[in-house]
């Protein structure tokens, strides 16, 4: 048998020590993240609003965003269309569900859709003006 040297024996030891160590530690930190999940912070002291309104025009910028890159983008654009339909903007969802249309002529949900969307914006012009919302309504309001 081979002799071994100090220097051999302290290489061994300090190998061993160090996995030893790296698996304790990798350990303890999955078994910390398992028991305190890490929450996003929210930042309310940054004034951002949180609104169900705001969270829906940031992603809408976002999906605007990737349209500028791919204006095809199947994905972006239902999910814009589904933006504006929460919006209740229906003038806005059209185009882009017409475009779905166009790039999909055999997809039945997307002719559904936008056949809805017509629908709906039809009935929003044969609808006459509530008095709330009319021109007059608001100058004499601010009048007073």
């Amino acid at each position: 048998m081979a002799k071994t040297t100090p220097k051999e024996i302290f290489k061994k030891s300090f190998i061993i020590i160090s996995g030893l160590a790296f698996v304790l530690f990798s350990a303890s930190s999955v078994i910390k993240m398992m028991t305190k999940p890490i929450t996003p912070p929210v930042n309310q002291s940054q004034g951002e609003d949180s609104s169900p309104n705001a969270i829906l025009q940031k992603e809408a910028k976002g999906y605007e965003l990737v349209l500028e890159k791919e204006p095809n983008n199947r994905f972006a654009l239902e999910k814009l269309v589904e933006i504006h339909l929460q919006s209740r903007n229906l003038a806005a969802a059209l185009p882009l569900m017409e475009k779905l249309v166009k790039i999909d002529p055999e997809n039945q949900r997307y002719q559904e859709v936008f056949k809805i969307i017509k629908q709906g914006l039809q009935a929003q012009k044969s609808q006459p003006q509530s008095p709330l919302n009319s021109p007059n309504n608001n100058e004499e309001n601010q009048k007073k």
